[in-house]
């Protein structure tokens, strides 16, 4: 670990311990804060959705789902936000997901009979 990543720890681990969410949302993330799940699709975008409602910021009170589109490649890879839903329950939140994930992972859908909108058992 490089001296500016270990500084960046300490300092993030620092504002964790003397802020309160909304100090802390308005210096680094202005949606708010709350804990999500990741998944990366079969075509490299990554979907992620918070699994409690968030706290602080100008999402707070709601449930959010994320996506991310790959730009780049190799070491130059990066992933850049292309959407952003609010969602009023976490079950909404996490279908959502659902959808986004499956629409770029067909075949996972197919496997794990996936039709759309729900499983098909």
């Amino acid at each position: 670990m490089t001296t500016s990543e270990e500084f960046g720890e300490r300092l993030m681990a620092f504002a964790a311990r003397t802020m309160n969410d909304e100090q802390f949302a308005a210096a680094f993330s202005p949606e708010g804060l709350a804990p999500t799940r990741t998944w990366s699709t079969e075509d490299d975008w990554i979907v992620q959705y918070t699994t409690k409602r968030i706290r602080g910021g100008t999402l707070a009170g709601l449930f959010s789902v994320m996506i991310f589109k790959p730009e780049g490649s190799g070491s130059k890879r990066q992933w850049r936000r292309v959407k952003t839903h609010e969602c009023d329950t976490r079950k909404e939140a996490k279908q959502l997901a659902l959808r986004f994930f499956y629409d770029h992972s067909p075949k996972l859908a197919a496997k794990h009979g996936w039709n759309g909108k729900e499983y098909v058992r």
